[in-house]
C-alpha cells in the first residue's frame, strides 16, 4: 500500500447518474469504459448460452484430432492422455478423460491417464518421455504443453506413436511436425480467440467430437445477403460453423441439392454473429447435444479462471456457463462425483457458486495437490466414480491445501527476513530471492505475493529434488518469456506465458544466474517504452459512504464475472473516519467501521499493523477498494475489501 504514489478519483455517482443517457447509467458508464466490453451486444453482455460459443473446426488441427482419437477408438488401439500439474492441466486432461469414460461411444477404451507432478520438470521432460515410453501408447495427448517441444515430440512420433497436443502456450518458429498441434496462437490459427486456456481446448475437442457423430457434420449451407453497393445478391457458405473460402467450396464439388439453405428466420435468445447462428442451429438438431456438453462446462470455467485467462468474450461465456453448472452439481446429482462432493466439503453458498468461488476455492485446492507433488489426488477425486470415494477423495485434497498454505506461510516469513537482512536487494529493478532453506511447490504465490509488495517483476527459487525451481511473475505489460530467454543458457527447462513463466536451474549455476540476471532485466525492461514510472490507482467511482450498500452492488452486478480483463468495481472513499476498529489474527488483518455506512464492514488484509499505527497519526483518510459478498459459516454478508489507505492532495498518494 506504501507504495502507491497516485490515486485517480473517478467521478462521483450523482454525477454519473445525471450525465449518461441509461436506463442504467452506472452500468452504462462501466461498459464504455471496458475495451473487451463496450461494442458487445447488451443481450451478450447480460446473458451466456451456448450460441456465444465459437464452432472449434476453425482451431487449427482439431479436425485431424478428431478424427485421431476416433480411429485409435475404433481399432482398439491405446490412448495416453498426460497432463500438466497445474489446475488447467487437471481440468483439461479430466474434462476430457471424463467424456471418454462415460459416452457410450467410448465404452471399450483402452485409456490411460496421467499427469506430471511437482518432483518433475515442466512438460515432455526426460521423466516424462521415459513414463510415456513405458506406457507403450499408441496415441499420445498432452494438455497443456507440448508447444515449444518440437524435438521431444519428434523423438515420440519416430518410435511410432501419434501425437495430439492440446495447448494454449506461445508457439515457437519451430513447431513439432506429423502431430496434430492444437494452439489457438498459432500465426495460421482462424479461431476468433487467442487466449483461451487447454480446458476450453478440451471442452472444444469434445464438442467437435459429438457434431464429428451427428448428420450435421459436413453439412454446407448457402446464405444469400444483397449488398446495396453493387446491387448484387453475395453468396456465403458455411460448413461445420464457419465460413467457406472460395477455392474450398470449389473443391468440394457439390451440386445444388447437397447445399442447406441457411436458417434465416431461425431466432437465438442472444444476438450473435452468423457463424455462432449457424453452428447454434445446427447442434440444436443433434438430440441432446447441449444437454451432454452443459457438465462439461464446469472444468473449462475453473481451467480460464485460475490460469487467469481474460474474462472477455467467449472467456467470459465459459465461467458464466460454469458457474450455471457448478450451482446444478452443487445442489443437485449429477454425475461428476468427485467435483460434487469437493464443493460440499468446501461448503460454499448455496445459492450459486461464484466467480471468487472458482479462482479462491476450487481452483487453489485443485492447484495444491501438483504444488505439493501429488498432482494424482486431484484427477483421482476429479475422476471418482461413487459417492464414497469421492467424499474420501475430496477430504483428502483439502488437507493437501492445508499443507500447501503452511508452506506458503513459512516461505513468506523466510522472504520476508531475507529482504529485512538485505534490503538493498529491493532497489534493482527487479526483485530475487534465494535460500537453501526455501521449500518447492509454491514458488508462483510466493512470486506473485512478492509483486504486490514490491510493484516489480519477482523472481522466487527453492530447491527441489537436487536442482531448484523457480517463479517469475510480471508487474506491468512485460513480457517475462523474454527475460527467461536472454537467460536461457543457465536453465535446465523454462516456459509459461508472458505474465508467468517458471523455470528449473543447477543450484551450482543460481550464483551466475543471479549475476547476470540484474543485468538483464534493466536492459529486458529498458525496452519497455510504455513502464510505468510511478504506481497509480485509477478508480471507476468516488461514493459517499453513505451510498455504500447491497443497492449499489447490484447495480453492477451483471458485469460479472470479474477477473482479468475485466477487473473489480474500485471505489474510492474521501475523508473517511473508522471506528469499532477490530484487530485480527494477532493485528496482521483488521476489521472496521466507517462513521456513515452504517453496519457496513470494511476489511484489510496483512496490512493491520501499518493501519493502526496510520490511524494513531491520522484522524481521518481516504481509501480504495471493492465491495463483495461473502459467505461464512451460512451467512452471506456484504463487506468492503480496502486495497489501499492513506492521504491524498491533488491526486498525489501519501500512506505510511
Amino acid at each position: 500500500m506504501h507504495h502507491v504514489t497516485k490515486v485517480h478519483f473517478g467521478p462521483l455517482l450523482s454525477e454519473v447518474r445525471t450525465k449518461v443517457d441509461s436506463k442504467r447509467p452506472l452500468l452504462r458508464y462501466l461498459v464504455d469504459k471496458r475495451e473487451g466490453l463496450r461494442n458487445i451486444h447488451p443481450k451478450e453482455l447480460l446473458s451466456s448460452d451456448f450460441s456465444c460459443l465459437h464452432s472449434p473446426f476453425s482451431l487449427p488441427d482439431l479436425s485431424m484430432a478428431v478424427e485421431l482419437l476416433l480411429s485409435f477408438v475404433k481399432d482398439g488401439k491405446k490412448i495416453l492422455l498426460y497432463g500438466d500439474r497445474d489446475s488447467d492441466g487437471v481440468s483439461s486432461t479430466c474434462l476430457l478423460a471424463f467424456f471418454l469414460k462415460s459416452h457410450p461411444t467410448f465404452s471399450s477404451i483402452n485409456l490411460e491417464v496421467m499427469v506430471s507432478s511437482e518432483s518433475d520438470p515442466y512438460g515432455l521432460c526426460k521423466e516424462a518421455l521415459v513414463k510415456i515410453k513405458k506406457a507403450k501408447p499408441d496415441l499420445l495427448v498432452t494438455l497443456d504443453f507440448g508447444s515449444s517441444q518440437a524435438d521431444e515430440i519428434e523423438e515420440l512420433t519416430n518410435t511410432g506413436i501419434k501425437v495430439i497436443v492440446l495447448d494454449h502456450h506461445e508457439v515457437p518458429v519451430r513447431i513439432p511436425t506429423n502431430c496434430a498441434l492444437v494452439n489457438p496462437r498459432r500465426t495460421d490459427s482462424q479461431y476468433p480467440e487467442k487466449k483461451i486456456c487447454t480446458a476450453v481446448l478440451s471442452f472444444k475437442l469434445v464438442s467437435a467430437i459429438l457434431f464429428r457423430q451427428s448428420d450435421e457434420f459436413g453439412k454446407v449451407y448457402k446464405k444469400f445477403e444483397f449488398k446495396e453497393e453493387t446491387g448484387q445478391n453475395q453468396i456465403t457458405y458455411f460448413q461445420n460453423g464457419i465460413k467457406l473460402t472460395n477455392e474450398t467450396f470449389t473443391s468440394l464439388s457439390l451440386d445444388d441439392k447437397s447445399i442447406f439453405p441457411y436458417p434465416e428466420d431461425f431466432v437465438t435468445a442472444v444476438p450473435v454473429d452468423e457463424e455462432r447462428k449457424l453452428f447454434f442451429y445446427q447442434c440444436s438438431k443433434i438430440p441432446e447435444f447441449f444437454s451432454g456438453l452443459e457438465e462439461e462446462t464446469d472444468l473449462a470455467g475453473i481451467g480460464t479462471i485460475t490460469d487467469m485467462m481474460p474474462l472477455v468474450g467467449e472467456n467470459r461465456h465459459f465461467v458464466k456457463l460454469a458457474l450455471n453448472s457448478l450451482t446444478k452439481l452443487y445442489v443437485g446429482d449429477k454425475k461428476r462425483k468427485g467435483l460434487s462432493e469437493l464443493l460440499k466439503e468446501l461448503k460454499l453458498s448455496p445459492q450459486g457458486v461464484t466467480t471468487k468461488d472458482l479462482g479462491w476455492s476450487i481452483g487453489p485446492v485443485l492447484n495444491s495437490a501438483g504444488r505439493m507433488g501429488k498432482t494424482e489426488e486431484a484427477v483421482s477425486l476429479l475422476l471418482s466414480e461413487t459417492t464414497t470415494e469421492a467424499k474420501t477423495k475430496a477430504k483428502q485434497l483439502l488437507s493437501i491445501n492445508e499443507e500447501r498454505k503452511e508452506r506458503t506461510k513459512r516461505n513468506m516469513d523466510r522472504v520476508e527476513r531475507y529482504f529485512l537482512r538485505k534490503p538493498e536487494r529491493t532497489s534493482y529493478e527487479l526483485v530475487f530471492c534465494y535460500e537453501p532453506d526455501m521449500e518447492p511447490g509454491v514458488s508462483g504465490i510466493v512470486a506473485t505475493r512478492m509483486v504486490d509488495t514490491y510493484k516489480k517483476p519477482a523472481i522466487f527459487l527453492a530447491p527441489d529434488n537436487g536442482d531448484a525451481r523457480g517463479s517469475i511473475r510480471s508487474y506491468g505489460p512485460e513480457n517475462v518469456l523474454e527475460l527467461l530467454e536472454s537467460l536461457s543458457d543457465h536453465f535446465l527447462h523454462f516456459g509459461g506465458h508472458p505474465e508467468a513463466g517458471g523455470f528449473s536451474i543447477k543450484i551450482d549455476q543460481i550464483p551466475a544466474f543471479e549475476s547476470a540476471l540484474y543485468t538483464a532485466a534493466k536492459n529486458w525492461l529498458s525496452v519497455d517504452k510504455e513502464k510505468p514510472k510511478v504506481h497509480s490507482i485509477d478508480t471507476d467511482f468516488t461514493v459517499l459512504t453513505e451510498e455504500i450498500g447491497e443497492r449499489l452492488l447490484k447495480e453492477w452486478k451483471d458485469l460479472e464475472p470479474f477477473g482479468q480483463g475485466n477487473p473489480d468495481i474500485k471505489l474510492a472513499i474521501k475523508n473517511a473516519k473508522a471506528i469499532h476498529l477490530t484487530p485480527l489474527s494477532g493485528g496482521k488483518h483488521v476489521r472496521f467501521h466507517l462513521i456513515g455506512s452504517g453496519s457496513l464492514k470494511y476489511m484489510i488484509w496483512n496490512k493491520g499493523e501499518e493501519f493502526q499505527k496510520f490511524m494513531s497519526e491520522h484522524g481521518s483518510f481516504d481509501l480504495v477498494g471493492s465491495l463483495e459478498e461473502n459467505f461464512y459459516q451460512g451467512r452471506t454478508t456484504l463487506q468492503f475489501i480496502v486495497e489501499w489507505f492513506g492521504i491524498t492532495a491533488e491526486n498525489t498518494a501519501v500512506s505510511n
